[in-house]
């Protein structure tokens, strides 16, 4: 994937797998256009892991109390 696609935003990549996956779901789309759809699938699930991940942390960061211990709510 190009760097272009490091830049998605979650929503966009999201976006992308659906349109994917709706082509490869279809019975006129050839094999080899296929398994080129499959690796750009697995690059945008890539990203949009890593962008989970990010969430998270920021989300984990942003519940810290003063005490830098972690709320249990």
């Amino acid at each position: 994937m190009s760097s272009d696609s490091q830049n998605l935003s979650f929503e966009e990549a999201i976006e992308k797998l659906e349109n994917i996956l709706k082509k490869l779901e279809s019975e006129e789309t050839p094999l080899d256009q296929m398994i080129d759809l499959y690796e750009k699938a697995n690059a945008l699930t890539k990203i949009c892991k890593e962008k989970l991940t990010a969430a998270d942390q920021r989300m984990t960061q942003l519940i810290k109390d003063q005490n830098n211990n972690l709320s249990e709510e």
